[in-house]
């Protein structure tokens, strides 16, 4: 392993359990997905997380800074965010956060506000997440359970283009 790459391991913690990105550039993923946790806790998505940070050993995790205008976490992952970020820094491993503010900001440079936009924007970047992409979400609707992925790398794509 080259030990000057950064290793970024983006984490978005959600109601399902959370999303996470493997990347060590911007237009290359290593690994993407959801990872749910039934029934739902913090103490076992802690351990998932653990697991993929000793799997992949991040130089960064790339956490949602949930106390931006725009976010909104229930309380329960809010906790579990700081649990991850007590976790990172007992073990030395850097972290960066981005409001939901940050997200959108760095998108609407290339005409991408919402979630769905950003959404398409990655599959126009990165064509392998084609067959993940949500449809678009009415209000009665859930949130498509590939969300999870989109939101991870948008976390990626932001420190990339902010923080590289």
């Amino acid at each position: 392993m080259n030990t000057n790459n950064k290793i970024v391991l983006a984490l978005y913690p959600n109601f399902r359990g959370f999303g996470y990105a493997f990347l060590e550039k911007p237009t290359e993923p290593r690994d993407c997905g959801i990872v749910t946790i039934r029934p739902i806790n913090n103490k076992k998505c802690l351990l998932r997380i653990k697991q993929f940070i000793e799997y992949y050993h991040p130089t960064l995790i790339v956490l949602q800074d949930f106390k931006g205008k725009h976010s909104w976490k229930s309380n329960r992952v809010k906790k579990l965010i700081d649990s991850i970020l007590g976790f990172c820094q007992t073990n030395n491993i850097k972290v960066k956060r981005y409001s939901r503010e940050q997200i959108r900001f760095v998108f609407s440079e290339f005409q991408a506000k919402s979630k769905y936009e950003i959404a398409k924007k990655i599959v126009e970047w990165l064509p392998q997440f084609k067959n993940k992409m949500p449809e678009v979400h009415k209000p009665w609707m859930c949130e498509d359970y590939n969300m999870g992925v989109f939101d991870a790398v948008a976390l990626a794509i932001t420190y990339f283009y902010l923080d590289e």
